[in-house]
C-alpha cells in the first residue's frame, strides 16, 4: 500500500525513502526480532514548530504488528515533542493505515486529489 501511495505521488519507493530520510529530522527504522529493517519514520520539518511526519513499511511490519502498534504512541508523542504540529497527506484507499494515525491520535482535516486519487490531509497537535 505504501508502494502505491508513492508511485500515485510520482515516485518509486527507493525514490521517497530517499527523500524522506534525505530531508528529516528524525528518522528511524523499525527493525524485527531478527535484525531486519521492516520500515523507517520520521518527521520532515516544514518550520519550528511544525513537521511532515512519514512512514513507509514493507510487508515484514505485518510479522510484528503487535510490538509496533504497543510502540506507535511513544514514537508519535515523542515526535510531537519535537514538533507540536505534525501533518501529511495520506491516500484515501489505504484503509488500515487511515485506522492506524486515527489511533495513534491524528484528524483528518480535508481532502485534496492528487493524481485522480483522493488523498485525505491529517494533522496532530501536541
Amino acid at each position: 500500500e505504501d508502494k502505491r501511495e508513492v508511485e500515485t505521488l510520482g515516485h518509486t519507493p527507493e525514490q521517497a525513502l530517499c527523500l524522506a530520510y534525505l530531508s528529516s529530522s528524525i528518522c528511524k527504522s523499525i527493525i524485527n526480532n531478527i535484525g531486519q529493517v521492516v520500515g523507517m519514520y520520521g518527521v520532515t520539518p516544514l518550520s519550528d514548530k511544525c513537521g511532515q511526519v512519514w512512514m513507509l513499511g514493507s510487508e515484514g511490519l505485518i510479522k510484528i504488528r503487535l510490538a509496533f502498534l504497543k510502540q506507535s504512541r511513544s514514537e508519535v508523542d515523542m515526535m510531537n515533542k519535537a514538533y507540536p504540529h505534525l501533518c501529511n497527506f495520506i491516500d484515501s484507499r489505504n484503509e488500515v493505515h487511515l485506522k492506524w494515525i486515527k489511533w495513534c491520535g491524528f484528524k483528518i482535516l480535508g481532502e485534496k486529489i492528487i493524481n485522480n486519487v483522493k488523498f485525505f490531509e491529517f494533522a496532530r497537535l501536541a
